[in-house]
């Protein structure tokens, strides 16, 4: 879910700055939950927790979805909230609504609870269950049982599966230390809108975050434990088909790595290419959808991210959400092999160093959307700024170099146009008005260790061009 850290402790030296007659009237929690949340604040509160046997298999409804929520760390208070944003709509005839969640409770006791969502009540089903009452949230096995349990015992024609936690994006970072949202966002006092500090980068900041990360494990999902867990989900208890969905209600997972490794299990991916905020998805309107029928996927996916503009727009300009039709996605990801190798063609051939010269103006902070981790650009953006430093690369040899260009143009217009078909609902802020979507990886610095361990750079020359751009 974005950041997810605790807002009220946002930097007490920006809290200094907003007038004094407002800090008596209010924390900064309490001024984000009146601009963000509304009306909703007060409905949450009453939502009844029931201890219940282990449900009986339900009818097959036309959707079930799966929300493994990973809260055994310091974004526990915005998982308790989500859960009850839940339960104000509720499971009904259309779609049934499953949640694993995770948590470490104020005794230090670490619990895993599953539970139905109904309206106004929240039953516990696995009180009973010895073996799921203290899981491992970065643990692979632990998304396949709970997957395995939903599945079994809410059946249904389409099922989406939502992943509640911290992201990293395609890198897995090997080092750990605490993130406060504090170090993200700041209070701008003159609009009371929450502004993104992108003077240090998301990865220097949060050396260990993959997704579903546990801190009393200390483990969390690599890219290659994701695919693991969803292979066997899809082959052993979908028979073979794909989920409807993923969604990560996580910080910058909107990459074309990303859905390269999601492509063969899910047909769209929904999430944010920036970090985000604690609260991240508001459900008490992601799902009012299913208050009147069964939403299609791609109308459901659309409601998702205009509820996502909905909660934020007033708020901050630093938000971005996207959904990705991943039945498309090769033929992006064809594209951007074919733009690697001619960009590796005119660095080999390059005079006085043109080609590269242009490639980093265009790839350059000062011109191209990046996000908080700085070495994930917005593709569509960066393949224009491409287009717009065309003229400047030159090669040795003229007639290749009027080759080069030709076939370069033509391939990065067919790649904004694919963008354009593959990404098929996306909002952003302001501060983000060229963010089309999906995103890649460009470090402007040192490769890191994990990307080539990546399918995606295993099956195209992205890679070996930002290898060859970093030594040219």
């Amino acid at each position: 879910m974005g950041i997810k850290s605790v807002v009220s402790k946002i930097l007490f030296f920006i809290f200094l700055f907003m007038p004094f007659t407002q800090r008596a009237d209010q924390t900064i929690a309490e001024l984000f939950e009146r601009i963000c949340l509304g009306a909703d604040y007060e409905v949450l509160e009453d939502v009844e927790i029931i201890r219940s046997q282990t449900k009986e298999v339900l009818p097959e409804k036309e959707w079930t979805l799966l929300l493994y929520i990973s809260a055994d760390n310091d974004l526990a208070p915005f998982a308790i909230r989500n859960i009850r944003q839940m339960a104000v709509i509720g499971s009904n005839k259309h779609f049934n609504i499953v949640v694993q969640l995770d948590i470490c409770k104020s005794d230090g006791q670490k619990v895993t609870r599953r539970y139905y969502i109904q309206e106004g009540a929240v039953y516990h089903l696995n009180a009973d269950d010895p073996y799921s009452q203290a899981m491992d949230s970065g643990d692979p096995e632990t998304l396949i049982s709970f997957c395995d349990w939903a599945i079994n015992n809410f059946p249904a024609k389409q099922y989406g599966l939502i992943l509640w936690n911290h992201g990293a994006g395609i890198l897995d970072p090997m080092r750990y230390r605490a993130l406060k949202a504090e170090e993200l966002f700041m209070i701008n006092p003159s609009t009371e809108r929450l502004e993104m500090d992108r003077s240090i980068g998301y990865l220097d900041r949060m050396l260990q975050r993959g997704i579903c990360f546990d801190d009393t494990t200390g483990n969390y999902l690599t890219n290659q434990d994701l695919d693991l867990a969803l292979e066997t989900i899809c082959t052993d208890f979908l028979g073979g088909e794909k989920l409807a969905f993923l969604g990560f209600d996580a910080c910058l997972m909107q990459m074309v790595e990303v859905a390269n490794l999601v492509k063969k299990y899910a047909r769209v991916m929904i999430g944010s290419q920036e970090a985000g905020l604690g609260y991240g998805w508001n459900y008490i309107d992601v799902l009012n959808i299913f208050n009147e029928n069964s939403p299609g996927l791609f109308d459901f996916m659309n409601h998702i991210v205009a509820m996502y503009k909905k909660a934020y727009e007033k708020i901050t300009g630093d938000y971005t959400m996207s959904a990705i039709d991943l039945e498309k996605i090769d033929q992006l990801e064809e594209n951007v092999h074919d733009i690697a190798r001619i960009l590796m063609m005119g660095l080999r051939k390059q005079k006085r160093g043109l080609v590269k010269n242009a490639i980093k103006a265009a790839r350059s902070k000062l011109v191209c959307t990046y996000f908080d981790e700085p070495s994930y650009i917005d593709l569509h953006h960066f393949y224009g700024n491409i287009l717009a430093n065309l003229e400047y690369m030159q090669l040795e040899d003229a007639g290749e170099e009027q080759l080069f260009k030709a076939t370069l143009e033509e391939l990065l217009i067919e790649g904004r146009a694919l963008i354009e078909t593959v990404v098929f609902a996306n909002t952003c802020g302001e501060s983000l008005a060229n963010a089309k979507g999906i995103s890649i990886y460009f470090p402007e610095r040192k490769i890191h260790s994990s990307y080539s361990a990546t399918f995606f750079t295993q099956e195209t020359d992205w890679l070996v061009f930002l290898v060859q751009y970093a030594i040219s």
